[in-house]
């Protein structure tokens, strides 16, 4: 029998541990927030999170 291994990504696998970005993370569309957790993108800085929110929505 085969076995799985499912990895949930975390809000911080996205953004790290900024303040800032993390607060910003909880304000975003729950699309969107889903859609970067699913991805492989992480992120660095505020305004490249705001341009992926908007994207992503």
């Amino acid at each position: 029998m085969e076995q799985y291994e499912q990895y949930y990504r975390l809000p911080q696998d996205v953004v790290g541990h900024d303040a800032a970005l993390l607060s910003y993370w909880d304000r975003m569309p729950a699309k969107a927030q889903l859609r970067l957790l699913e991805s492989n993108i992480t992120v660095s800085t505020l305004g490249e999170l705001k341009m992926l929110a908007e994207e992503f929505q």
